[in-house]
């Protein structure tokens, strides 16, 4: 029989739903966009790993997409509930950015160095999430929240005062779902899950290929190389 070397074959993920799928991801990509704002970084990372990098993150925009496609209509009478969600987590997010950005100001303090580490994982485009589509933004909304819970980020951001903050985005996105009907599944209608399923293989596929091009940079002969590829494949 013979032997086949695709990425699938080649990389073992651990078990990823969407939401999962979608957190990880990010993380991945925040931590190529700060090895790629390194221009002696950038210089050394092949062609054939940008190229995984587009996929991948082509691939987690279209699973960001059809995940906010399929979630369930807002009903009209929830039109000005969904609106009083929107601005109340729009202004949280917004309250932690600058809470981040007053720390990552004040030089000398090991907390300025992780605020300022934590707002480029949580803010890499900056507030620009939370001027999209409400379903787009409640996804957007959702991975970053599942990154702060899923990793140490939630230690680190209550070491920086801000535990009351985070207690009242959680308590608004479930809130924000509940308007707009995505965390009411008893009172929705079924809705097509394909399109999701097709996304997510898509974006599991373009993640083993990047991991893949990223592991062939590890080189005894150029140890700089074999650093960025770990601060590639950090998040993995």
């Amino acid at each position: 029989m013979r032997r086949t070397f695709t990425a699938v074959d080649l990389v073992q993920l651990p078990k990823l739903d969407a939401p999962s799928a979608q957190a990880l991801s990010t993380e991945v990509l925040t931590a190529a966009r700060a090895v790629l704002g390194d221009r002696g970084a950038a210089r050394k990372v092949p062609e054939g790993v940008m190229e995984a990098h587009e996929d991948l993150t082509s691939a987690l925009a279209t699973l960001n997409q059809a995940v906010a496609t399929r979630l369930p209509s807002q009903p009209t009478e929830d039109t000005a509930r969904a609106k009083s969600a929107d601005v109340a987590v729009d202004a949280i997010w917004s309250g932690l950015y600058d809470v981040l950005g007053g720390w990552s100001k004040i030089p000398g303090l090991p907390e300025a160095e992780t605020a300022a580490s934590l707002r480029a994982a949580l803010f890499p485009r900056g507030l620009k999430f939370t001027q999209i589509a409400y379903k787009l933004e409640w996804a957007e909304s959702n991975t970053r929240i599942l990154m702060i819970k899923d990793s140490d980020l939630e230690a680190q951001l209550k070491r920086l005062g801000v535990g009351k903050i985070l207690e009242r985005l959680y308590a608004a996105h479930e809130a924000y779902g509940a308007a707009l009907g995505i965390t009411s599944p008893a009172e929705s209608p079924e809705v097509e899950v394909t399109n999701v399923r097709a996304a997510l293989d898509e974006l599991v596929d373009a993640l083993r290929t990047y991991v893949v091009r990223v592991s062939g940079m590890v080189s005894k002969r150029d140890p700089r190389k074999t650093e960025i590829a770990q601060q590639l494949l950090a998040p993995i």
